[in-house]
């Protein structure tokens, strides 16, 4: 017997025959909407070999997966564990699915009981009689192959083929859409590790920085010049506690307020401070360092003058925007906010201030953040 005997190559897009019995239709409906909510790729290829098993009367399902160039079985059913060794693996043109890969092309093998070609060989070993391989391909990309055999009979019928040509025409796009999210899983992954990365090699330079500087500074012998760098390194290290928050939330945009102010004030305070917030209070992580950075500037000032009272940071907003930052127990004078560094904060937080007895009260546009 010729290969052309017992072939047939279909290339045809997949439809539901309309003469199809009412209780296939229902199979395809529910087996399209089990694949394209399924999660796993195996899993849901057996649980498919469950539903229609009974209807078609099948006896074994083979599915390979296309990886590196060779099919890989990735699930099946119907077969013994030796069996399912001896098929394990497959190269593009061997045997009936490995030619169903490399030609994309659907191949229905009959009477293979009664043949002696090699490319039935290992289905005909398994006990089959009829076996269909159906390539499975989504939008010109190969993914593998999925085929069904019978043991009892010589063939499938027309309306058979059509029925299962178009239920792997559904696995293929539920194992193409399981492939993409996971290439998107792990890229979003590689990169959010590659940020965390960043980021901590930017507070550890920040922090390198903060050490230069005071190192400089000890040993400078101006007094004057040792002051401006001790704070210009006070400020760096502001700067670099905003990343800080940042590896507990996930966020590599946003900081939040409570986390950050509570570092600025336990770094510089020469008394204890009380840091109030909104729940889910944040801001832009440019917008909060600004912040960070006014905050520590006036509870410089606040040290330097000698305040010893119990200080308190409130941040009150609504719905994530902070539009309002009362410190509480300084005494600050006009001076602070009047010098060049400040000003600059306030402008590009575009803020404006105001004093209430001992408390400052800075207040922000309500812009909630992205």
């Amino acid at each position: 017997m010729t290969l052309k005997q017992h072939v047939v190559i279909s290339s045809e897009e997949p439809g539901i025959n309309p003469g199809l019995p009412r209780l296939r239709l229902a199979l395809v409906a529910e087996a399209a909407e089990r694949l394209l909510a399924a999660d796993d790729p195996a899993r849901m290829v057996d649980e498919l070999f469950g539903l229609i098993q009974s209807e078609l009367r099948l006896d074994v399902f083979f599915n390979y997966r296309l990886a590196n160039g060779c099919l890989i079985l990735e699930a099946h059913g119907g077969l013994t564990d030796e069996q399912a060794a001896a098929g394990s693996q497959l190269h593009l043109g061997q045997a009936v699915c490995g030619c169903a890969a490399r030609d994309r092309q659907r191949f229905h093998m009959t009477g293979v009981q009664a043949s002696d070609d090699p490319l039935v060989a290992f289905v005909k070993d398994v006990g089959l009689n009829c076996y269909v391989c159906t390539p499975l391909v989504h939008g010109g990309t190969l993914v593998g192959t999925l085929g069904f055999g019978r043991k009892w009979a010589d063939r499938f019928t027309d309306d058979e083929l059509s029925f299962l040509h178009t239920l792997c025409h559904y696995v293929a796009l539920a194992k193409y859409r399981l492939r993409v999210e996971q290439e998107l899983r792990a890229g979003i992954a590689h990169r959010e590790r590659l940020l965390s990365e960043l980021n901590h090699r930017v507070r550890n330079a920040l922090q390198l920085a903060v050490s230069v500087i005071r190192l400089e500074a000890g040993a400078e012998a101006d007094q004057a010049c040792a002051a401006a760098m001790r704070r210009a390194g006070d400020r760096i290290e502001v700067i670099a506690s905003a990343h800080r928050p940042i590896y507990a939330s996930g966020d590599l945009s946003t900081v939040c307020i409570a986390e950050l102010l509570g570092d600025v004030g336990g770094n510089r305070a020469a008394t204890s401070i009380k840091v109030t917030t909104t729940e889910g209070a944040r801001l832009p992580i440019e917008q909060g360092v600004a912040l960070a950075l006014l905050v520590d500037t006036i509870l410089s000032d606040a040290r330097q003058i000698g305040k010893t009272a119990p200080m308190e940071i409130i941040v009150e907003g609504a719905s994530g925007a902070i539009t309002e930052v009362v410190l509480r127990g300084v005494a600050q004078s006009d001076d602070v906010l009047a010098q060049r560094l400040p000003r600059a904060l306030l402008r590009q937080l575009e803020a404006m201030h105001s004093t209430e007895g001992e408390a400052l009260i800075i207040r922000l546009p309500a812009r909630p953040h992205a």
